[in-house]
C-alpha cells in the first residue's frame, strides 16, 4: 500500500484533493472514509467527476467504481530517479524540485557575494603576495562554482 494524492474534479468547478491509499496488486485507489461520504453525497447532486492520483510527481487518470473506490485506468508513471546537486550529494539527501530551486537561488546569492568579495579584495590590496592572490583566486573560483551549481539547481536538476 502507498499513500497518494487524490484529486476529484466536478464539471461545476468543484475540486477536492485529499490523501488516499493505493493498492498496487488490485490497481485500486481507496479514498478516506470522510472523502467517500462526501463523494457519495455529491453524487446525488453533481454530474460524474473526473479523478486523478499523483504518483511520484506523475498524474494517473482514475475511474470511479460503484463501491466508492477508484480504478487506475491510465499508465503508471515511471519512477524518475531524483538527480541531486553537488551539495546534496555531499549531504546524501535527495531534495524535491522546489527545494533544489530554492538552493539554486541561495547558490546564486553566494556567487554574487563571492564576486563582490573578490572585487573588494582586489581594490583594497596594495601588497600583492601569495596569500592575497590565492584569496582572490579562491573567491573567483567559488563564484564560478556556485553560479554553475545554482543554474543546475534552478532548472530542477
Amino acid at each position: 500500500m502507498e499513500i497518494v494524492d487524490l484529486v476529484v474534479e466536478y464539471p461545476s468547478g468543484l475540486s477536492i484533493s485529499d490523501r488516499a491509499t493505493y493498492v498496487a496488486d488490485l490497481k485500486i485507489v481507496r479514498p478516506s472514509m470522510r472523502l467517500a461520504m462526501i463523494l457519495l453525497q455529491l453524487g446525488a447532486m453533481e454530474a460524474p467527476p473526473t479523478a486523478f492520483a499523483v504518483f511520484d510527481g506523475g498524474e494517473v487518470e482514475l475511474e470511479a467504481r460503484p463501491d466508492g473506490t477508484f480504478h487506475v485506468t491510465g499508465e503508471m508513471p515511471e519512477s524518475v530517479p531524483v538527480e541531486t546537486g553537488f551539495i546534496a550529494t555531499l549531504l546524501a539527501r535527495a531534495w524535491t524540485k522546489d527545494q533544489r530551486q530554492q538552493f539554486g537561488r541561495f547558490a546564486h546569492t553566494l556567487s554574487a557575494a563571492s564576486l563582490v568579495g573578490a572585487i573588494g579584495y582586489w581594490h583594497s590590496t596594495d601588497d600583492w603576495n601569495l596569500h592575497a592572490s590565492l584569496s582572490v583566486a579562491f573567491l573567483i573560483f567559488a563564484c564560478v562554482i556556485l553560479f554553475v551549481q545554482g543554474m543546475k539547481s534552478m532548472n530542477g536538476e
